[in-house]
């Protein structure tokens, strides 16, 4: 599943220049879930509006992103940590992945600003 995730950031990251969500989405499942925790509780929307609102970063992002690590967790989750330099600013993104036949199931992401 590693090698999964890696694939993922980098193709979100072409999505992100080439302006192409199906980059995005076709690493989940059909019935796949997206959640975010912003400051006030957690979020699901739908995975359309998830990879439309990357496509905003394309004028923001300072270069390519950087993956810090990523693990497989207990429980059978994988989490991934990426650090990236949005409008001049450094932030991390925190996910954690749930797969089945090697295709998404469900996101989990946390953002936060250093």
């Amino acid at each position: 599943m590693k090698k999964l995730i890696e694939k993922f950031w980098e193709d979100m990251y072409v999505a992100i220049t080439t302006q192409n969500t199906s980059t995005i989405l076709q690493h989940f499942a059909e019935d796949g879930i997206y959640k975010f925790r912003p400051v006030d509780g957690m979020i699901e929307i739908p995975l359309e509006k998830m990879a439309a609102s990357c496509l905003e970063y394309k004028d923001i992002l300072n270069g390519k992103y950087s993956i810090e690590r990523i693990d497989e967790l207990a429980n059978g989750s994988w989490v991934s940590i990426i650090t990236a330099s949005v409008d001049n600013k450094p932030y991390f993104t925190t996910s954690f992945f749930k797969f089945k036949d090697e295709k998404i199931t469900e996101l989990i992401e946390y953002y936060g600003d250093f």
